[in-house]
C-alpha cells in the first residue's frame, strides 16, 4: 500500500499525498456529494405531490393534460406534469424543500449545489457533442453552448434535440446541467416542431424566453411531442385514395368511428388491397357493412344505399365483407383498442361532475378547522365519498343547481332549476337555469341580474380565476350571455363579454377563444380574430382552419388562399363542410358535449359558430 509521504505511483515525481491522493479525496467527496443531493431529489418526490397538490396540479393543467396524453405514454405524462408543476407553477414548494434540506446538510459543497437548484432552466437544444456521459448542447434561443449530464445509455444522438427542465450543477467552472424526469429527446428530421416553438414564442409578446416557458410550457411539450409518423409515409398513393373513400364516406353518413378506420388502416398496412379488386371501392362497401354488422357504427345506410353509394354491387361489397370479419377474427379482435382510443375534451356552458365533487369538498372542508397538511389529507379521506346535506337556502340553492346541471333528463333538469331558484333567487347558477325556461325576450334581463350579482361576488385576487369556484358562476354568466348575443346577431357586445373574460381568466378554461375569434371575424376585425388564434396556438385546431377559411373568404372569394385554407379545413374537420353543402340547420351551443377531433360532435359545435358569420 502507497503510504501518504511515498512517491506517488504515476511517477509524476511528487508525493503521493500532493498528487493521487488528493484527485481521490476530491473525487470520493463527490461521490459523497452526489449520493445526498441524489438522496435531496428522492425525499422530494417521496413527499410530492401531496393529495391537495394532486387536486391543484389537475386543475392547472386542465384539458391540457389530454393534449399531452395524445403524444406521451403515461409515465412520460406524469412527470412532465410534476416537473412543470413544481419547477415552474409552484417553484416555492420546491424552493421550501431545497432550504430546509440545506439547513440539513453538513458539507458546504451540497449547499452551494442546492443554491443553484433554486430556479430550474428551461433548454431547449440542440446535441452537438456527447462523450463520456456528458452532451454539449446549443441552446435553440440563447445560442448559448451548455454541458449537461446524460445516462447510459442515452436515446439520444449528435444533431438530435433535447427539451425539459435541468438542475445547474455550480461545482463545474462550464453551465453544467442534471436533468430531470421530463427530458424529451426528438430526431433532427422533426426541426419543423421546434419552427413552430419560435412562432408561439415570436406572437407571445413575453419579455423573455424565461418569461415565456413560464405562460407556455405545457404548449411547448404538446407542441414538441406532436411528431408521430405521418400517414403519407406509410401507404401508397392508391391506399391512400382508399382510405379517403372510407373516410368521405363516414363524413356523409355524418358518423365517425375511429375504431373502424384503425381496423381498415391495418388491413390496408398487412394486407394491401387485393389485387384481384376492380374497384377498390368495394373494398370500403365491405368495410361499411362489417362495421354496421358488429355495432362498430350505427345502422345509417342499407346495405342496397351503401352499394348505391359506391357504385359498387352489392353481392361484391358482400364478399369484401367476409374479407374484413374473417381478418378481424384472426388479427385485431384480441387486441387492446382502448389504446387507440381519441381522447375527448369537454366543450359546453355548464357546469361539470369534477366542479359539483370539488364544491361539495369545499362545503365540508369550510365546516372544520384545519391546521396542517396532513389534516387537511385526513379529511379529503373522510369526505371525499361523503354526501354533503347543505345548512341554508344559499347552500341548498347552489347544490340543486349542480344538480341540474349534470342531470341528463331535461323534464329532472327543469324541477332541479326551479327549485334552485326557489331557494336563492340571487343564486347566479339559478338565474343562468332559468333563462332555459324564460321567454326568449325576457332573458336578457336574466342575464344582466346574474352578471350584475356576480361582478359583486367576483374575486380577483387569484393566480386562476377559474380556480376559485366561487368565481366561475360568474365566468359563466358572462359566456352564456356572450353566446346568447352571438345567436342574436348582436356582435360587438357579444365580443365585449367573451373579450372580458378573457382578460380575467387568460388560460380559458371555458373555450370563449372559440366564439370569441368567430365573433371577431364576423364584425371584419380580421386582423385581431387572426392574432387571438395565434395567441392560443396551443389550440390550433378544426376550430381555427374553418376560422382561417371563413378569413381568406371575406378577403378574397376566389383566391388561392381561400381555397388552400379550405383543404386544410376539411383535413381536419370534412364534416363542417359537408354541413356548408348541404346547409344544414345550426344548432344552439351545447351546455355539455364531449368532443373528439375530425368528429361530427366537433363538426357541428365549429357549424355552430360558422353558419352566422359566412
Amino acid at each position: 500500500m502507497t503510504g501518504r509521504n511515498d512517491p506517488c505511483p504515476c511517477n509524476s515525481g511528487k508525493k503521493y499525498k500532493a498528487c493521487c491522493l488528493k484527485n481521490e479525496n476530491i473525487i470520493s467527496i463527490d461521490e459523497e456529494v452526489d449520493k445526498e443531493l441524489q438522496q435531496v431529489l428522492q425525499n422530494f418526490f417521496h413527499a410530492h405531490p401531496t393529495k391537495m397538490e394532486t387536486n391543484e396540479i389537475y386543475e392547472w393543467i386542465g384539458d391540457r393534460e389530454e393534449y399531452l396524453s395524445d403524444r406521451f405514454e403515461n409515465d412520460k405524462v406524469s412527470a412532465i406534469m410534476g416537473d412543470c408543476y413544481y419547477f415552474n407553477h409552484r417553484v416555492d414548494i420546491w424552493q421550501m424543500h431545497l432550504e430546509r434540506e440545506s439547513a440539513k446538510s453538513k458539507r458546504p459543497r451540497v449547499q452551494t449545489v442546492l443554491e443553484g437548484w433554486m430556479n430550474p432552466e428551461v433548454i431547449l437544444g440542440t446535441i452537438s457533442q456527447i462523450h463520456n456521459n456528458r452532451a454539449e448542447v446549443l441552446d435553440v434561443f440563447s445560442k448559448e453552448k451548455v454541458v449537461i449530464e446524460i445516462s447510459n445509455p442515452f436515446e439520444g444522438g449528435v444533431g438530435d434535440f433535447i427539451f425539459g427542465y435541468f438542475l445547474l450543477d455550480s461545482r463545474h467552472r462550464e453551465r453544467y446541467f442534471q436533468l430531470l424526469n421530463s427530458l424529451i429527446v426528438f430526431p433532427a428530421k422533426n426541426e419543423s416542431l421546434v419552427e413552430r416553438v419560435k412562432v408561439l414564442y415570436n406572437s407571445s409578446k413575453c419579455h423573455s424566453v424565461a418569461d415565456f416557458y413560464k405562460k407556455y410550457i405545457i404548449e411547448c411539450y404538446v407542441i414538441l411531442g406532436d411528431k408521430e409518423t405521418a400517414i403519407e409515409e406509410l401507404f401508397s398513393e392508391d391506399e391512400l385514395d382508399v382510405i379517403s373513400i372510407l373516410h368521405s364516406s363516414l363524413v356523409e353518413m355524418d358518423v365517425k368511428s375511429d375504431k373502424l378506420m384503425y381496423i381498415f388502416i391495418e388491413f390496408i398496412q398487412r394486407k394491401g388491397i387485393p389485387k384481384s379488386i376492380k374497384k377498390p371501392a368495394a373494398l370500403v362497401a365491405g368495410a361499411l357493412q362489417f362495421g354496421m354488422l358488429n355495432s362498430i357504427i350505427p345502422y345509417i345506410w342499407t346495405k342496397k344505399e351503401i352499394s348505391t353509394f359506391l357504385e359498387v354491387s352489392p353481392s361484391t361489397a358482400n364478399k369484401y365483407e367476409g374479407l374484413f370479419t374473417d381478418f378481424y377474427d384472426d388479427e385485431i379482435s384480441k387486441e387492446d383498442l382502448t389504446q387507440n382510443t381519441v381522447f375527448a375534451f369537454e366543450a359546453g356552458t355548464d357546469a361539470n361532475q369534477v366542479e359539483f365533487s370539488n364544491w361539495k369538498m369545499g362545503m365540508h372542508l369550510s365546516k372544520v378547522s384545519i391546521k396542517n397538511e396532513k389534516e387537511m389529507s385526513r379529511y379529503i379521506d373522510i369526505y371525499k365519498n361523503k354526501e354533503y346535506n347543505p345548512e341554508d337556502n344559499k347552500e341548498a340553492s347552489q347544490k340543486y343547481a349542480y344538480e341540474a346541471y349534470i342531470s341528463t333528463d331535461l323534464m329532472e333538469r327543469g324541477r332541479l332549476a326551479s327549485i334552485a331558484y326557489a331557494r336563492d333567487p340571487q343564486n347566479i347558477d339559478a338565474i343562468l337555469l332559468k333563462v332555459d325556461y324564460t321567454e326568449e325576450t325576457d332573458q336578457s334581463a336574466l342575464f344582466d341580474e346574474a352578471i350584475r350579482i356576480g361582478e359583486k361576488q367576483f374575486d380577483p385576487n387569484f393566480e386562476s380565476n377559474w380556480g376559485y369556484l366561487p368565481n366561475r358562476p360568474y365566468l359563466r354568466a358572462m359566456f352564456k350571455y356572450g353566446l346568447w348575443c352571438f345567436e342574436q346577431k348582436q356582435f360587438k357586445e357579444a365580443f365585449n363579454l367573451f373579450n372580458t373574460i378573457l382578460q380575467v381568466n387568460p388560460s380559458d378554461h371555458q373555450g370563449v377563444r372559440y366564439p370569441a375569434a368567430a365573433t371577431l371575424i364576423a364584425l371584419n376585425r380580421l386582423e385581431e380574430a387572426e392574432s387571438l388564434m395565434s395567441h392560443y396556438q396551443d389550440s390550433d385546431n378544426a376550430f381555427f382552419s374553418w376560422f382561417r377559411w371563413t378569413i381568406e373568404k371575406k378577403k378574397s372569394f376566389f383566391s388561392k388562399e381561400t381555397q388552400d385554407a379550405y383543404e386544410l379545413a376539411i383535413e381536419d374537420n370534412a364534416y363542417v363542410a359537408n354541413y356548408y353543402r348541404i346547409k344544414a340547420p345550426v344548432l344552439p351551443y351545447p351546455n355539455s358535449i364531449a368532443i373528439t377531433p375530425d368528429s361530427p360532435e366537433e363538426g357541428k359545435v365549429i357549424w355552430t359558430l360558422l353558419q352566422p358569420i359566412i
